[in-house]
């Protein structure tokens, strides 16, 4: 759990010491000169949040790098999300709260961004493994569609060689579950309830049993509890990849805002270079 743990408040201490040392230095330069970004304290400002960033994009490479003695994975993905609320701090006395370069301007906005949909990633990483937790089961994903398949297939055997309306029932019953375009993204914006529908039970027994043939009533109730047992097993596999989408739609997110960030910045410093010039 990313914010509840003692390495997170181990963080969050270290991270107030050095708001509180920022503002201290931050009123310090306000009394000898006027703050800006090209002041000797302004560029000093500058220099530690481009530092910053550099040990905020190396997670990534820490997260792929198996055998580095470089800290634990935790303390690196505690760090990542209060240095980066330190940078937006550092970055605000590096301008000197003024914002009228158009491209300084947006590139604090785009950092603003980055930092914003960073919490939100920490807040979900806290709270979905929690859901996840409540959902899963003891079979991985490729286990539980195997399951699917073979019940599925269960399903159309026994209706084999049937009467045309057992055929269709089954043949309904099995076009329930299956998934359409963009069905897995599509779970973020329904109910957990309605992602994977109504559940079979004695509603329809009730209005299928005159349907049938008489002969052919004991296949239906065994079709019914099949699809009952499929459909159990298709809503736990909807209910985890509902919360693991969810991760996956926060990286589409920050990952491509990261990107922008770093051109935004390169932007900054080539306008900063000309403008010295």
């Amino acid at each position: 759990m990313l914010l509840l743990t003692p390495e997170s408040r181990r963080w969050r201490r270290l991270t107030l010491g050095a708001l509180v040392l920022l503002a201290a230095s931050y009123l310090w330069h306000a009394r000898r000169e006027t703050p800006h970004g090209g002041s000797t304290m302004g560029l000093a400002y500058g220099i530690l949040a481009a530092a910053l960033l550099l040990v905020l994009l190396f997670l990534g490479v820490r997260k792929r790098w198996h055998t580095s003695r470089l800290g634990r994975l935790e303390s690196w993905c505690q760090s990542h999300v209060y240095l980066g609320l330190l940078m937006v701090a550092v970055v605000l006395c590096h301008s000197g709260f003024r914002f009228q370069d158009r491209v300084a301007v947006a590139a604090f906005l785009v950092l603003a961004a980055v930092a914003a949909s960073g919490v939100v990633g920490a807040v979900l990483y806290t709270v979905v493994p929690l859901l996840l937790t409540g959902v899963e089961t003891n079979l991985a994903p490729e286990e539980v569609s195997r399951q699917l398949n073979q019940l599925g297939g269960a399903m159309a055997r026994l209706a084999g060689g049937r009467s045309p309306a057992l055929r269709e029932i089954a043949r309904g019953l099995l076009a329930e579950d299956l998934p359409g375009r963009l069905a897995g993204w599509r779970l973020l914006l329904r109910p957990p309830r309605a992602a994977a529908g109504g559940e079979p039970g004695q509603g329809k027994w009730s209005r299928w049993l005159p349907e049938v043939p008489p002969a052919e009533q004991q296949e239906l109730q065994q079709l019914l509890i099949l699809a009952r047992q499929r459909r159990e097993l298709h809503q736990a596999l909807v209910r985890q990849q509902r919360y693991r989408n969810l991760l996956a739609l926060w990286l589409y997110l920050h990952v491509p805002l990261s990107i922008t960030l770093l051109l935004a910045l390169a932007a900054h410093l080539w306008g900063a270079w000309r403008y010295a010039l």
